[in-house]
């Protein structure tokens, strides 16, 4: 018969803490917010936890800086979230509000917004055209332009894009 090995942990091994950090590191490119979030949760004690992070970025394995860079990119080109929707999803990913304000400010300008706005109406059914041809102020007493115009501010609202940029797009 075979004999099942059991393994324990050993949560004040620093080595055993290194292993499961470059483990959780293979599986997927991580912040070390969110390394120190899985460690914990794994048992591991906070002296190890903050010993395995600094090894790491010592060993330039965890760069959060450039995580947020890379992230930033993708989302942007990826994906049709607005300002606060980049900021938020950066957030969950656990990065230092210095980081995130730094990135942002650099690499997202209100023109790459607005850009990323115009895609998101396309995708979502709103032609510029459509919106252009509805007058600021509704001709007929329903004011059904005005609520069309409403409707897509809502939406890109919801992205997390910013007023002057929904704005500049709908009104």
């Amino acid at each position: 018969m075979f004999k099942r090995k059991i393994i324990t942990k050993e949560p004040e091994n620093f080595e055993k803490a290194y292993e499961y950090a470059v483990y959780l590191l293979s599986l997927s490119l991580r912040t070390s917010g969110e390394l120190e979030n899985k460690m914990r949760e794994k048992g591991y004690s906070s002296e190890n936890i903050g010993k395995v992070i600094q090894e790491l970025a010592t060993n330039r394995y965890v760069d959060d800086s450039r995580y947020a860079e890379v992230y930033l990119e993708n989302l942007k080109k990826y994906k049709t979230f607005g300002f606060y929707g980049i900021k938020k999803k950066l957030m969950e990913k656990r990065l230092p509000s210095s980081i995130i304000k730094s990135v942002l400010s650099e690499g997202l300008s209100e023109e790459e917004e607005a850009r990323i706005a115009k895609k998101f109406m396309l995708k979502a059914g709103c032609h510029r055209e459509s919106l252009a041809r509805v007058p600021k102020i509704p001709c007929d007493s329903s004011g059904n332009g005005r609520q069309e115009k409403q409707k897509f501010a809502q939406k890109l609202k919801s992205r997390g894009f910013r007023g002057s940029v929904i704005a500049k797009l709908i009104f």
